[in-house]
């Protein structure tokens, strides 16, 4: 259980609910002018999704049914340019799949230069917007809902939309926030077999007997308003992952398991 403090500063927030627009109701208008594209130019600075922290629902129970951790992740994560926005490359290992206890998430925020590590810990990140998305091994949170305090959200495209052909963010998305948890604080799992929560982005993957990627390509908007386009494209090294996704396996050894590769740009 943790700290008698920590349930007084959530109930001292509550009030602070009604200054985040941090909620799943956001209108299909909120995909208005966002930043510029990672390339550079001229940035249109969107309205502020929110600008206040919001208590995150269930957070003693969050913090001891995600084995959540006080200390601070070593992975680290490096990034190249794609096109106008970047491939990105994040070292969530959390210790090994088989590891007693797992080292605390890898957070990050999305910036102009790439993607950026956060030195946070778990039990900070539920009460910091300082962080975007966090990362590990298949699990990966946003910073809203029962995942943290800021109201980063995201949409999952219809379809089998082409992530280089995506130009701009469709009108009729509706956001989600990472919500998954029930009102009495019972952890939602994603379905995969494996316990493991069903977070905003956790459709990125399906589990037919290893880590496959299933192509799905998000949109993202940011606690500042800005958009971007996101698809994650391996859990495993390049011969592994093409192992999974042709045969539904992977050989034991050495398979790069749980070192992402994430491709995303901002959206105008």
């Amino acid at each position: 259980m943790r700290s008698a403090s920590a349930s007084a500063l959530l109930a001292a927030g509550i009030g602070l609910l009604a200054l985040c627009a941090c909620g799943s109701d956001d209108p299909p208008s909120s995909f208005g002018a966002g930043g510029a594209g990672a390339g550079g130019g001229t940035t249109t600075v969107p309205e502020p999704a929110c600008s206040q922290p919001t208590p995150v629902p269930c957070e003693d129970d969050v913090f001891q049914q995600m084995n959540l951790q006080s200390t601070v992740a070593p992975g680290e994560l490096s990034n190249e340019q794609d096109g106008e926005g970047y491939r990105s490359l994040v070292d969530a290992t959390a210790g090994g799949y088989s590891a007693p206890e797992p080292d605390a998430y890898v957070y990050a925020r999305f910036t102009d230069g790439g993607l950026e590590k956060v030195e946070i810990s778990d039990e900070a990140s539920l009460g910091s917007m300082d962080w975007d998305v966090a990362f590990r091994r298949y699990v990966v949170r946003i910073n809203s809902g029962h995942s943290g305090p800021s109201c980063v959200m995201a949409a999952r495209l219809p379809g089998t939309p082409d992530y280089d052909a995506l130009a701009e963010a469709p009108g009729e998305l509706r956001l989600r926030s990472d919500e998954y948890f029930t009102e009495s604080c019972e952890l939602i799992a994603d379905g995969s077999g494996l316990e493991s929560p069903a977070t905003a982005l956790s459709g990125y993957w399906k589990y037919p007997g290893c880590v496959e990627m299933s192509g799905v390509v998000y949109v993202v908007r940011l606690a500042d308003g800005r958009r971007l386009k996101l698809t994650v494209t391996h859990f495993y090294n390049e011969e592994a992952q093409a192992q999974c996704q042709e045969t539904g396996m992977v050989e034991m050894g050495d398979t790069g398991a749980a070192t992402l590769q994430l491709r995303w740009a901002f959206l105008p």
